[in-house]
């Protein structure tokens, strides 16, 4: 139910996390002028406060959501930009026998906020379904259209839906699925000219037993983003974390959630107690967080990085400096670079160039210079060390292990180290034999 009422409290928050990213993509940062984020913002932690994370039978929680009155000075807030101090409506739905359902739902709503921000959606919609025990949990939600327009820039999301499915475990552990999908996200820019649009994204979180610990998985998916003029094709982005301390790692986002205001990035050295108590998690289980893939397309050629990353075995002083801790981390990863790919973006750039000096080459001048280019390349980052050929593609190994880090075997000095260790391409370049 975790998952659930993450992608819930997810899609609700979208007005408080673009009302922060329009207000902090200015400079000097200073504090959001938004009624829309203080409203949201303050409702986040009273139910935060009211309901922790949510563990038990989700029936009586839900139950008690559905009547919750938020304390005065929230509801006046909230009243002011939803036009109701409880901007939500949960209720029991009808449901088969031995079954309970519950229906969540946000109207559909307008709002001129100050500083010239302007926020509107369409209604959201939440059906959850469990068993009587509360033991099982399949639910579906839609938000058709969520806009924010500002002064600085404006975005819209289009087509959200969420399915999930899971039971709850004798640990009171939520194990199963959860899946977001959106067809569009399109943002656009008015005092900085630009535009983004991710078309067909999706963010899919499975829980899994692994004994008597668990996995946690997550995977992102987005078909194009297109930037400007520039198509970005099929990104891929899986992480898994292995034989995870989930009460270490539950304390740690439940304090990040506190103390980190929505929209805003937390700063990991509020959280030191958590952050400890989680690595030495890590530590004793041998939990792995694996990057099983990072990948995308450009200019019909795919780039991919994937790795691994675990902390060895630890006592009490090497939690004492940051510097102690980070000698037990282990890493490894691999980036593969098709030559493909090197030669297709060498290619428009050259394309380019000759447009921008009103120059015509002739196609086999434009095939001699870009060969010619990527031969250059590719070499220099060879002989640099920075990278081997498989084939035809660029591949590099990035090592860190026991404070010493490595590119294809090759020392690379570290932040405070100079002079201790050589650096990739502080030796005079070899040539590759012909």
């Amino acid at each position: 139910m975790k998952k659930l009422l993450l992608c819930a409290a997810l899609m609700a928050s979208f007005p408080a996390m673009a009302a922060n990213a329009t207000d902090n993509a200015k400079a000097p940062a200073a504090k959001t002028e938004s009624n829309m984020a203080d409203a949201m913002e303050a409702a986040t932690l009273e139910l935060e406060q009211s309901f922790g994370t949510a563990k038990g039978n989700p029936i009586p929680i839900f139950d008690k959501l559905a009547v919750y009155e938020f304390s005065a000075p929230t509801g006046e807030k909230l009243k002011k930009v939803f036009g109701s101090a409880r901007p939500y409506t949960l209720t029991r739905a009808p449901a088969a026998g031995g079954m309970i359902a519950f229906d969540f739902s946000v109207p559909a709503h307008n709002y001129a906020d100050l500083n010239e921000q302007n926020w509107s959606w369409s209604a959201l919609k939440l059906h959850m379904l469990t068993d009587e025990a509360g033991r099982t949990m399949t639910s579906t939600g839609s938000w058709p259209v969520f806009m924010f327009d500002s002064k600085s820039g404006k975005g819209i999301v289009n087509n959200i839906t969420l399915e999930s499915k899971q039971s709850r475990n004798s640990d009171d552990v939520w194990i199963g699925a959860a899946r977001v999908e959106a067809k569009s996200i399109e943002m656009s820019g008015k005092d900085k000219p630009f535009s983004i649009k991710m078309d067909k994204l999706s963010a899919t979180s499975v829980v899994e037993p692994n004994g008597k610990d668990y996995d946690l998985a997550s995977d992102l998916r987005i078909e194009l983003i297109t930037v400007m003029d520039e198509k970005i094709e099929d990104l891929r982005a899986s992480l898994r974390m292995s034989k995870l301390d989930l009460k270490a790692f539950e304390q740690l986002s439940s304090e990040i959630r506190k103390k980190t205001k929505p929209g805003a990035e937390p700063k990991l050295d509020e959280f030191g107690p958590q952050i400890k108590a989680f690595a030495k998690g890590m530590s004793a289980r041998g939990t792995a967080i694996e990057l099983t893939e990072m990948s995308v397309g450009y200019l019909g050629h795919r780039a991919l990085l994937k790795g691994r990353f675990s902390l060895g075995k630890t006592v009490e002083s090497d939690f004492k400096t940051t510097t102690a801790l980070v000698k037990k981390m282990d890493a490894r990863f691999e980036m593969r670079v098709p030559v493909a790919l090197v030669s297709a973006v060498t290619r428009k750039i050259t394309l380019s160039q000759a447009e921008k000096q009103a120059e015509k080459p002739s196609p086999e001048a434009i095939d001699a210079t870009v060969k010619s280019m990527t031969d250059t390349y590719v070499t220099m980052a060879v002989d640099a060390g920075y990278a081997r050929l498989e084939g035809d593609v660029l591949v590099s190994m990035l090592d860190y292990k026991a404070g010493k880090l490595t590119v294809n075997g090759k020392a690379i000095a570290m932040p405070g180290g100079a002079g201790k260790t050589p650096a990739a391409g502080g030796k005079k370049r070899a040539r590759r034999s012909k």
